[in-house]
């Protein structure tokens, strides 16, 4: 019989080969050719009633945006790793359940309900960077080797584990750390926290964000299922354990607890990922495109330093609309008010920014409050406010 978590993967897998080409990985060059390779990460409904499962969000992708590329407008995509790329294309397929008269949820009234026939299980073709990818990757870099200088960059000081976070794969021996992408030391830093973080923070608040969470109750991920570099102890540490940690003897809002998600391995292979393209002996690149797409989009979308590819991101001025990517920050507000209107109106009577409709949201602002109050996140690296003062038309 073949295993959930092996369904899994090969529903996330089987709906990406059947999207187009554009912005997937491909082989690169004339003369020394590099294949290009790629993280993938799919959300997947399962229908425990009848055991089906449903691919309804995939992403692709490796690559973020340090401060000078981020835009004020919320009309780009800030963090392009598969994982965050899947759940914001999660965020439009909730959304637009919402509207849906045979939808995933049950309460008619708000917030609305995930039916409890349903649960939700979260794919990537390779460990989560950051925290829970720290053990797996120590046993296969062999720091000794490294030339002098990158060695002398990935070296983190006393001040710096003191605040508990460091950059990506820094501190090999210091588990538990809150992480910055990227994790290569000799590129340039960013403000996204790692992969592991954030899926750690979705086990606390829910996938559904602040934003969602004025319409919906917290969604918590039943699984996690791991492709390469999985360790069990080391994703369950990052994941589970740091969050059960943070919020034991807190008083979460109703709805909000220390979700613990069955992390579990799959032996089905992603075609693109590093291991097997490694395993065939081929040069290798990272790939610079991400795609993503959600039940519902007719084809995937190809961004490329979070914008759509071919698109060009003025500074200084927004984006129009039909060149935003659907899943960035205004893009997801504007869908989130065309729906509000009709679901809660009166919220509407104000002219909103992105920031303080979020801060409407009370339990999720609350439970938010108690999980960075504690030690093992309380130096969570935050979106500065400037970077979501736009309103719905994307003015700031």
């Amino acid at each position: 019989m073949v295993s959930l978590a092996d369904r899994v993967a090969q529903c996330v897998i089987d709906r990406y080969l059947k999207l187009p080409k554009r912005g997937k990985p491909t082989a690169k060059g004339t003369d020394s050719v590099k294949e290009e390779w790629t993280v993938l990460a799919g959300f997947v409904i399962e229908d425990t009633g009848t055991n089906e499962l449903e691919c309804v969000s995939l992403g692709t992708g490796l690559k973020c945006q340090h401060r000078q590329q981020l835009s004020r407008f919320g009309d780009s995509v800030h963090d392009s790793h598969a994982e965050v790329i899947a759940r914001r294309a999660l965020l439009v397929y909730l959304l637009d359940q919402l509207c849906n008269k045979e939808s995933i949820f049950t309460k008619t009234t708000l917030p609305r309900q995930l039916d409890t026939k349903y649960k939700l299980h979260l794919y990537t073709s390779q460990c989560p960077c950051g925290d829970a990818a720290i053990g797996p990757l120590h046993a296969t870099l062999d720091t000794d080797h490294l030339p002098q200088a990158k060695r002398r960059r990935t070296e983190h000081s006393d001040s710096v584990i003191a605040n508990r976070i460091v950059r990506g794969h820094q501190g090999f021996d210091s588990l538990g750390m809150l992480r910055l992408k990227p994790g290569r030391a000799d590129s340039i830093p960013t403000m996204s926290m790692s992969c592991s973080d954030k899926i750690a923070r979705w086990n606390a608040l829910g996938v559904q964000g602040s934003l969602l969470a004025l319409l919906i109750l917290p969604i918590y991920i039943s699984s996690i299922v791991v492709g390469d570099l999985f360790d069990h102890s080391s994703i369950d540490r990052a994941l589970n354990q740091r969050v059960s940690s943070a919020l034991d003897s807190k008083h979460m809002p109703d709805g909000y607890n220390a979700n613990e998600c069955a992390v579990l391995p799959t032996s089905v292979e992603f075609e693109r990922s590093q291991l097997v393209l490694k395993a065939r002996n081929v040069d290798i690149v990272t790939a610079d495109a991400s795609i993503y797409w959600q039940k519902g989009l007719q084809a995937s979308v190809a961004l490329v330093n979070g914008v759509k590819q071919g698109s060009k991101n003025d500074k200084g001025q927004c984006q129009k609309e039909k060149l935003r990517p659907s899943i960035c920050k205004l893009s997801l507000f504007g869908q989130f008010i065309a729906i509000a209107q009709e679901l809660m109106p009166e919220l509407l009577k104000t002219t909103w920014t992105y920031k303080t409709i979020k801060q409407r949201s009370t339990k999720y602002q609350q439970a938010k409050a108690l999980w960075l109050d504690s030690d093992q996140f309380k130096n969570w690296v935050q979106c500065p406010p400037e970077y979501e003062a736009f309103d719905r038309t994307g003015n700031v």
